[in-house]
């Protein structure tokens, strides 16, 4: 990744996530909290704001398997992307690649109903998207991950999010409250750096199989999701993927599990023509997806919702 300078507009905005004081010192190696005298490197142009503690830790979980391969799928992504634009013959093989085996409803979030999360030419929205990186859905996009990942915007941890109170119009997270300690906390920091009023998003695996991304540690029931998010309004619980396409997902899974590890080629082979064998089917879910029962089997839900737009009172 080559370098890039470090962006400056959103420097108002961090603050220090060992005190929680505005960040008011920065440079192009480093950004310094004068409150607790603490300093926070910027590498290539990427704030990297944690904690000691927490950045030894997340040091430790990158080593493992799943961690290194979540790496390793960055830099693939990244690599794909520039043969896209410099090699035909790598824009052939991705074309002809099997079918992903699961449908989603709703693939392009700058499309209703999430633009309301981006606003439109008259009304440009800041959306943060925590999880972000490598790719953007929209130029008015602050992202978050935790690593220097390409597109990725700041380093930060999630249950601790080193921004001030109110400083985005939307906030959004795709598939990534499964893969954090505690989801209850992650939700309130992303609500609490979500102004007033503001659109919130976020879409969570149900009957989906284990990916440590670099861990996993969860699922939720449609009814768990409603329990997650009853700090939100005017909320729209609904499904990102249907039963069938979880299905297919499943039966996919476990045809690689029934397959010895010693034959990786045979592996891949009966997995790849499964997939464009079978694919097909999951377009079924079109004619389920508003299915009463569906949700007992979906692949994963989303939330959209908005914060209140006035601060609520705690009860006595």
């Amino acid at each position: 990744m080559n370098s890039r300078p470090l962006e400056t507009r959103f420097i108002e905005a961090f603050r220090c996530p060992n005190c929680h004081s505005a960040l008011d010192k920065a440079h192009q190696s480093q950004i310094h909290c004068s409150h607790c005298d603490n300093d926070y490197p910027v590498v290539e142009g990427c704030p990297v704001l944690m904690t000691k503690e927490h950045s030894a830790q997340l040091d430790k979980i990158l080593q493992t398997d799943t961690g290194q391969q979540m790496v390793t799928e960055y830099e693939q992504i990244r690599a794909a992307d520039h043969a896209k634009k410099n090699n035909v013959l790598s824009s052939i093989i991705n074309w002809i690649r099997p079918p992903e085996m699961m449908l989603r409803y709703h693939p392009d979030l700058t499309a209703p109903p999430t633009s309301v999360l981006f606003g439109d030419a008259n009304n440009r929205k800041l959306a943060l998207n925590v999880g972000g990186g490598p790719n953007r859905e929209s130029p008015f996009e602050f992202t978050l991950n935790i690593e220097p990942f390409p597109n990725v915007d700041i380093v930060a941890d999630a249950h601790n999010i080193p921004l001030q109170d109110g400083s985005f119009d939307s906030v959004f997270s795709v598939a990534v409250l499964e893969h954090v300690t505690s989801p209850e906390l992650v939700v309130e920091e992303m609500i609490r750096v979500l102004k007033p009023g503001g659109y919130f998003y976020s879409e969570i695996p149900f009957m989906f199989f284990f990916h440590g991304y670099p861990s996993d540690f969860r699922r939720y029931t449609k009814e768990g999701i409603k329990l997650l998010f009853t700090d939100l309004v005017d909320v729209e619980i609904g499904l990102t993927h249907g039963p069938v396409s979880a299905t297919l997902q499943s039966v996919n899974m476990l045809i690689g599990i029934l397959i010895p590890q010693r034959l990786p080629r045979l592996r891949k082979l009966i997995n790849g023509l499964f997939r464009w064998v079978f694919f097909p089917l999951k377009y079924l879910d079109l004619l389920v997806k508003d299915h009463q029962d569906a949700h007992i089997l979906a692949g994963g839900f989303y939330v959209l919702g908005r914060k209140h737009s006035e601060p609520q009172t705690q009860a006595n």
